[in-house]
């Protein structure tokens, strides 16, 4: 079991009373100089963004809502010049919003998509973006393994894609140094059990929860295969769509899993190094 140390905000309130901009900075010097990685879900409001970082690479899972450009407030503040691996998990609005904005004035050395086809304007532009870019574009599969840098990437879905869009979720398990993280993007019951074929592929130290904390994932018999010490969900404050769901958040409790929220906490970073990790909040 990899040791676990919630080091809340008492030590990041005094670097931010110091400097309006003191939290990114400070993180960004660290990812400079520190000889592991860190994972950084940004607080996107009701949409999902996550960067993941070592000294040499960058990585950028779903890049936040069409309608708020935070994400690229926090690259900026964070100083990432280029990313190395771009993936968008599936083409809801939410998770794709700012890609095309990124691709334009990003070198994105490689993009990840799960080829399925959307209707909307964003799909469009995104796909314009990709197309225009000099990125290389891969549609990975169950089963697949990459390694990016420090990052091995196991893939877990889409099994198939259908018409639910959700489902059709890119899935994968990240580890770096023995620790690993679980994305599931916004991939609902059926997908989980299409996962579950092989559950030893789910056990991870953190949970990205998935579709936000929606009541329509994060199964229960999913979770106990997961088995993590903390999960993080993304999310609005006061969401419209009433994510994470109170039954959600009542499973995380009564299976004795720590939650944390960017609509409670801000920012969440994952810290790695030598194989152990630490959990901080922005708030």
């Amino acid at each position: 079991m990899r040791a676990l140390q919630f080091m809340f905000i008492f030590l990041l309130t005094i670097v931010l009373a110091a400097c309006d901009n003191g939290f990114n900075q400070s993180t960004t010097e660290e990812a400079q100089s520190m000889s592991g990685a860190e994972v950084v879900f940004y607080d996107v409001g009701q949409g999902d963004s996550t960067l993941l970082r070592d000294q040499e690479t960058t990585i950028l899972i779903d890049t936040g809502r069409h309608d708020d450009p935070a994400v690229l407030e926090y690259l900026e503040a964070d100083g990432v010049q280029d990313i190395d691996l771009l993936i968008l998990t599936h083409p809801h609005a939410d998770h794709i919003g700012q890609a095309d904005v990124i691709l334009e004035n990003y070198d994105v050395e490689e993009v990840w998509m799960n080829g399925q086809e959307h209707t909307s304007a964003t799909y469009e532009r995104v796909i314009d973006a990709v197309l225009e870019s000099e990125a290389a574009y891969e549609e990975p599969s169950p089963g697949d393994v990459a390694t990016i840098g420090g990052f091995e990437f196991e893939v877990l879905n889409p099994y198939e894609l259908t018409s639910n869009l959700n489902d059709g979720s890119l899935a994968m398990r990240v580890t770096y140094d023995g620790v690993s993280v679980l994305f599931t993007g916004d991939a609902e019951r059926e997908a989980e059990e299409n996962m579950m074929q092989q559950p030893e592929l789910l056990n991870a130290d953190v949970f990205h929860v998935g579709h936000h904390g929606s009541s329509t994932s994060n199964g229960e018999e999913f979770l106990q295969a997961v088995d993590p010490e903390v999960a993080i969900y993304s999310a609005d404050v006061d969401s419209e769509y009433g994510h994470p769901h109170d039954k959600v958040v009542e499973r995380f409790e009564d299976l004795g899993i720590e939650l944390f929220g960017t609509a409670e906490h801000g920012e969440v970073y994952v810290i790695i190094q030598d194989g152990e990790w630490e959990l901080f909040s922005e708030r």
